[in-house]
Formats: C-alpha cells, structure tokens, sequence
C-alpha cells in the first residue's frame, strides 16, 4: 500500500455535478428508496474507473498488484448501504457517500469481494467497515468522518500507508508494536484485504530478492576502485532501484521496505518521500 493524493485531483466538474444533483435527490428519500436510487446510478462510480486507475498507475489501491486477467472494482471505502462491524453486526451504511468521489478506492477482486479461503476464513473487505468501540459511527451528512475510529488502512491517508511494511519472505506485518490501536488496525487490514493472499505473497518475494541483490552488486561495486565501466554499472543499477521504488512500479512498497531495511545508509535515500 502507498499513499494516493486526493486533493486536487478531483474528476470533471460535469461528473461533480451529476454526483452533487444525485446526492441532493438521496437526502430527499427514505431508506428503501435510496437504496434502489443508488443502485440504478451506479453508473456514477463505473464511469471514473479509468480515471481512479491513473492515479494509481493501475494499480490496486490496497494491494498494489496490478490485474492482468480480472478486472477492478470501484470500492466503496465507507460501504453505501449496510457496514459491518468487527463481530459481523451490521449498522446502517454511509448512503449520503454513494457519490461522494473521495470515498471510492480502486481495488482488485481478491481484496475486494468476499470469499473464503483455503482455510475457510472469510476474506475481502466487502461490506465489512469496522470502528472502534470508542467512537459513535457518523448517522448522516452533517456528522464529521474525522470522528470516527476506523480500523482500515486508508492509502488516500498519507500516515496510514507508514504503518504497514512487508519482510524478506514477502508477508505482511505492522511496523508497530503489538498490542496497541495501531498494531490491531494493520492486523484487521492485512486479514480482512488478504493482503497475505499466497501468490501475492510469492511475487513481494521475488521484488525483495532482486532488489536485495541490487543493493549488494551496488554496495560491492563502492568497496572497488573507481572505472569507467564501474561507475556507469552504478548508475545503471540505481536506476533499477529507484524505479522499483517509484509510485509507478508493481508491489513498489515492497522495494521499498527492503531499501528501508538495508544496513547500509545509501539505499534509504532512493525511497521516495
């Protein structure tokens, strides 16, 4: 997961338009009604698939994988009609963000959709949209988000993205310490997001391998005397890292945190701020 700048990045001011008039008709239905009004109108978020996609650089917002043979879905990060609790509860959902463009998250089908594992556990955000126990969820549009304490990571939230990092075998884990807030919102993530789903465990694996090996070859060519064909290997192979741990670059975060974990000083500054 990185972060995805949302501000000023919005989509056409015709599309800001619809969705606004679309907002207005919902505040003026009851329950049932809006429902099925959200529904004949999910047009609205299909439309900026594309768009959401570009600022991503194709990627999944929560996995960062790209889908070469399944297709993305337009998430809603607050689910619109029913949100689901940690125990399986459900409250009313977040309608009044039906339309609401910074509410929606680019996702693969795997993070997405509910399903069942190889071990039967239920994976996929889904509905599922917990908070803590310590706050009320927001009831309608004149509540603030900001109360709310939620348990996902959000990759539009510039920290969120801090606090999840990946090992040398290409799994998951919080860069926290166990047993706060904090360590139990990363847990929810990577479980509920299978974000430890096995293939894609295997191909962080295989980005830490080569950028590893990179590190080396670069750190083993400072320790030799100065060459021609030495000094442009260098760059050659920082090149490589830099482009493994930019934004545009597959399962990046993965880089990233291997670049973070070099002993050696010199790799950390190739990581994008």
């Amino acid at each position: 997961m990185i972060y995805i700048p949302l501000e000023d990045n919005a989509p056409s001011e015709d599309w800001c338009r619809r969705a606004r008039e679309a907002t207005d008709k919902l505040k003026t239905m009851n329950k049932e009604e809006r429902k099925q009004f959200i529904k004949n109108n999910s047009r609205l978020w299909a439309e900026l698939k594309k768009y959401l996609l570009e600022l991503s650089f194709g990627k999944c917002w929560y996995s960062e994988a790209r889908e070469i043979v399944s297709d993305y879905d337009v998430d809603h990060f607050r689910p619109k009609n029913v949100a689901k609790n940690l125990d399986g509860s459900e409250r009313d959902g977040y309608w009044w963000l039906a339309f609401e463009w910074k509410n929606y998250r680019i996702s693969g089908t795997i993070c997405n959709r509910p399903h069942k594992d190889e071990n039967g556990r239920l994976r996929g955000k889904g509905d599922f949209f917990p908070l803590s126990e310590k706050c009320m969820p927001a009831k309608g549009p004149g509540d603030d988000l900001e109360d709310e304490l939620i348990y996902f990571l959000d990759p539009t939230n510039r920290d969120d993205p801090l606090l999840l990092t990946f090992d040398e075998t290409g799994s998951p884990k919080p860069t926290v310490a166990e047993g706060t807030w904090i360590y139990k919102r990363v847990e929810v993530t990577i479980d509920r997001l299978f974000l430890d789903y096995p293939p894609l465990v295997d191909e962080r694996k295989k980005i830490w391998t080569k950028c590893n090996l990179l590190i080396n070859e670069a750190q083993n060519i400072m320790r030799e005397p100065e060459s021609v064909s030495k000094k442009q290997r260098l760059r050659d192979v920082l090149k490589d890292l830099r482009a493994m741990a930019s934004p545009r670059a597959e399962l990046s975060a993965t880089a990233r945190a291997c670049l973070l974990s070099s002993g050696n000083g010199w790799p950390k500054a190739l990581v994008p701020n």
